[in-house]
């Protein structure tokens, strides 16, 4: 059964924690592995209902692979967007989960590098919030730059060498600390 070491935390953290704590689940909700390989989209749905049923007071669905294209090195896979409609990658897993969530709301994350965007999927419920992380380790201030008005897209092209670096604890962007030693 997948989910039941979920189930056992989860009733464990409500039996322990303040009834006002939020419990939360990043989720992998489909792998893109392939028809008949890893999650199907289908399953992670039918997971999702049973979370969302069992108490969960947000979700935010991932994969634990990307259908965009993809180079492998060593450890990790080295994803770079072409273009912009390569951005918000995991919007349409998000709009066949939405409908399903009831009151618990969705985390909406994937490749989110601009923030009118951002705005658009929050205006059309296909979101209830926005999740990020690349683009934040990229620009730390990347926030706090859009609200005052600069709302040119992150700089992050999702390379994931963040990543590879990360595993020794030492998580920054590879590619911008480059930059920076040229120029």
């Amino acid at each position: 059964n997948r989910i039941k070491i979920i189930i056992d935390i989860f009733t464990q953290l409500k039996e322990k924690l303040d009834k006002k704590f939020p419990i939360i689940i990043k989720l992998t909700v489909q792998d893109f592995l392939g028809e008949g390989k890893g999650l199907a989209l289908k399953e992670g749905v039918e997971i999702t209902k049973y979370l969302v049923d069992l108490g969960f007071d947000a979700i935010e669905p991932t994969s634990g692979r990307t259908n965009m294209r993809v180079t492998i090195n060593k450890l990790y896979p080295i994803v770079s967007f072409r273009n912009s409609e390569d951005e918000n990658y995991f919007v349409p897993t998000a709009q066949k989960l939405k409908p399903i969530m009831k009151d618990c709301p969705l985390i909406l994350q994937g490749g989110i590098r601009n923030p009118l965007s951002a705005e658009n999927f929050l205006k059309e419920y296909i979101a209830d919030f926005i999740s990020m992380s690349r683009p934040l380790i990229y620009e730390p201030n990347l926030p706090n730059r859009w609200k005052s008005g600069d709302i040119s897209p992150s700089l992050c092209r999702n390379c994931n060498s963040c990543l590879s670096v990360g595993v020794r604890g030492e998580t920054h962007c590879v590619i911008k600390e480059k930059k920076e030693k040229k120029g």
